[in-house]
């Protein structure tokens, strides 16, 4: 029979997805999938609207956050309990639905996908799990989280680069740094773009030039690395106070294209080779041309397997970290002190 096992994650540019199929291909589990903001409501009438508004204003309550509660637990009580339990981003539920969560896993995880200090109130939702997983190792020291990488999912993206240099992401406080290392580039006679996603129409007008452009709409996650396919080198510019990695470095890995990245913390990482990766600092003025003239340095093979998504999968859904009572015989998941289940299982002596 095969094993039961919960995902859940908000829907994200279409992030979910890439996991799901990682979990459906690379295990044999029968996933439920849950999206924790993913189930609109259409109101029946203007009546309904109304009434909705009224509710909010006076009661501090959402029809559409009533029904897409509904929805969530209809589809967490598809089964009585699970064998897994993965939650993206478990600041997103109710304490209640961590609750019931907790009450039906044999075994609990949670990712934090964001650093504690970008994201508000990821802290609070640890003692409803098992084990804790981060991309981020100051979070990982600090919290006693599991470090864990993230991944690439798509490899030799074959095509001719339009760019020499491009950096695609949304609109936000990097924008003043985005700007400068593309005109940088540019000055040194690279063709260096900046694509970038901005729902104000004032932000896009105000700064769309030749080398900035605006996107109507996010690029959903999956079809990213066609854009990455898209230029000889990728350019990554990390948020404040981050000291892991995102996706981008790993994408590049898999795409076989050089980075240029703002993360100095790439240095510690196993596949880090300065052929391949250049770290921009507050300093730099411009990038070698040997960078860009030299080819790509192949990674060896065992360590471009270690970061797969088939990889990630295994590390996630195979970890073990069962302690043993010799007084009771028992071996037992540990959770915090203010845990709100712990599962135990017996063994046969002998």
């Amino acid at each position: 029979m095969k094993k039961k096992m919960l995902y859940i994650a908000p829907d994200h540019y279409d992030f979910y997805k890439v996991i799901l199929k990682g979990f459906q291909d690379f295990t044999d589990h029968s996933v439920v999938m849950v999206l924790s903001n993913g189930y609109s409501y259409h109101y029946k009438n203007l009546g309904e609207r109304c009434l909705n508004f009224f509710l909010k204003l006076c009661f501090h309550t959402n029809i559409k956050k009533i029904h897409s509660q509904k929805v969530i637990l209809q589809k967490i009580n598809q089964y009585p309990t699970y064998d897994i339990v993965y939650v993206n981003r478990p600041d997103m539920l109710s304490t209640e639905l961590l609750a019931l969560i907790a009450q039906k896993a044999t075994f609990s995880i949670a990712h934090y996908w964001d650093s504690f200090s970008k994201i508000k109130g990821q802290k609070e939702t640890m003692p409803y799990f098992d084990i804790h997983y981060s991309f981020d190792q100051n979070d990982c020291t600090q919290y006693g989280l599991h470090f864990t990488p993230n991944f690439y999912f798509t490899e030799n993206h074959s095509s001719k680069p339009q760019y020499d240099v491009l950096f695609l992401g949304t609109y936000d406080y990097r924008f003043t740094q985005i700007k400068q290392i593309i005109q940088q580039l540019n000055h040194q006679g690279k063709n260096a773009k900046a694509l970038l996603f901005s729902k104000d129409k004032n932000i896009r007008k105000k700064h769309t030039s030749q080398k900035i452009s605006f996107l109507d709409k996010i690029i959903p996650f999956p079809e990213i690395v066609a854009h990455s396919g898209n230029t000889q080198i990728i350019l990554d510019i990390h948020h404040r106070n981050q000291s892991g990695l995102s996706f981008r470095p790993f994408e590049a890995m898999g795409l076989k294209k050089k980075l240029i990245t703002t993360n100095p913390h790439i240095k510690t990482y196993d596949f880090y080779n300065p052929n391949n990766i250049f770290i921009w600092t507050n300093t730099t003025l411009s990038v070698p041309d040997s960078f860009f003239t030299t080819p790509y340095t192949e990674i060896p093979i065992a360590i471009r397997q270690k970061y797969t998504l088939e990889n990630w999968v295994h590390s996630i859904t195979t970890i073990k970290i069962f302690h043993y009572d010799a007084t009771k015989n028992l071996f037992y998941l540990p959770r915090h002190q203010s845990a709100h289940r712990r599962h135990q299982t017996t063994l046969p002596t002998g």
